[in-house]
Order: structure tokens, then C-alpha cells, then sequence
């Protein structure tokens, strides 16, 4: 696959700040994991938690822009929006770059594929 044919992923951070503990939201998410991880065009997630315990999140990498966006619409993430027990959240969406990330070993579907053995040893790779 060429450079210009490399999927356009894209990243989501998701923060909300909490007015309980994250552990009071947490406690029960195990099934929120599991229809979190069968939304349309999510590749993964990562779980936050802040160290105080005051704010939860996730870094998401989607297969598109398009995906992110739609996600921010989902019935669970607009429950958590309108939760008494969030007191703010924030949202960004970066686009990745692939090229650049596939020589820092960025988990992404297809890129690892693209670099062959020398080059990625060449770049730090293993």
C-alpha cells in the first residue's frame, strides 16, 4: 500500500471531569467496554483515569475522521454528557500522521505492513 493510500485514521481524547470519584463511574463499565468496543469504526481504546481520581477519558484511535465524529453523537457518550455526576468534559480529534508514526511503532492496522524489516530497524524499530 502506498503512502497515499494509507487510511486516514484518526484519534479522539475524551476527558470528563468528575464531581465523585472515577472509581463511583468505573465500578460498572464493563459492559459499556463491551459495546464500546463493537462501535462502528473504532480500532481501540485506551482507559484514563487522572491520578487524583477526579476526571475519567480515553484516547480512541478510529479508522476515519468521519467514525470520531460519529462516535461523539453515541447514545452512551451523551449519557455521560447530561450525567450529574459530570461536571465538564473536553474533546479533541487529531488526525494521525502514518508515515512519521510507523517509524515510532504506533499501533495502527496496516502500517506495521507497510515498513519492511530493515527500514524499521534502521528507525529503532525491533
Amino acid at each position: 500500500m502506498s503512502e497515499n493510500a494509507s487510511p486516514a485514521y484518526a484519534v479522539l481524547n475524551l476527558r470528563f471531569k468528575l464531581q465523585v470519584p472515577a472509581d463511583v463511574l468505573l465500578v460498572n463499565s464493563r459492559k459499556a467496554a463491551s459495546a464500546i468496543a463493537s462501535v462502528d469504526g473504532l480500532i481501540w481504546k485506551i482507559w484514563l483515569v487522572q491520578e487524583q481520581g477526579d476526571a475519567i477519558g480515553g484516547v480512541y484511535l478510529f479508522a476515519s475522521r468521519k467514525a470520531a465524529v460519529a462516535y461523539l453523537n453515541h447514545p452512551m457518550i451523551q449519557a455521560l454528557y447530561s450525567n450529574p455526576a459530570v461536571m465538564s468534559s473536553d474533546s479533541q480529534i487529531w488526525d494521525v500522521e502514518n508515515s512519521l508514526s510507523a517509524i515510532t511503532r504506533a499501533p495502527l492496522p496496516e502500517i506495521h505492513q507497510q515498513m519492511q524489516e530493515p527500514e524499521a530497524v534502521m528507525a529503532g524499530g525491533r
